[in-house]
């Protein structure tokens, strides 16, 4: 249910060339996965999270959580 929600999400991001709310989506889905330990299927929106560069700072703290959530499925560090 959250999950299909979430696809939408970033469906309607995209339709809406809104930056800003499709990394809080691809961020939210990627940290649904990760919690549910589906690490290969995480990874992709993580990785689109940390590539996303603001000037703004508007998603800062969800690059640094998908970074860190990174490190911990590649086990550079310890997963909480």
């Amino acid at each position: 249910m959250a999950e299909s929600a979430l696809s939408d999400a970033i469906d309607a991001a995209v339709a809406a060339e809104d930056i800003v709310l499709l990394t809080r989506a691809r961020f939210a889905l990627g940290e649904l996965l990760f919690h549910q330990e589906r690490d290969a299927e995480a990874v992709p929106y993580l990785q689109a999270v940390v590539r996303t560069e603001r000037v703004d700072g508007a998603v800062d703290v969800e690059v640094k959580a998908s970074a860190r959530m990174l490190r911990q499925i590649r086990g550079i560090e310890p997963r909480e």
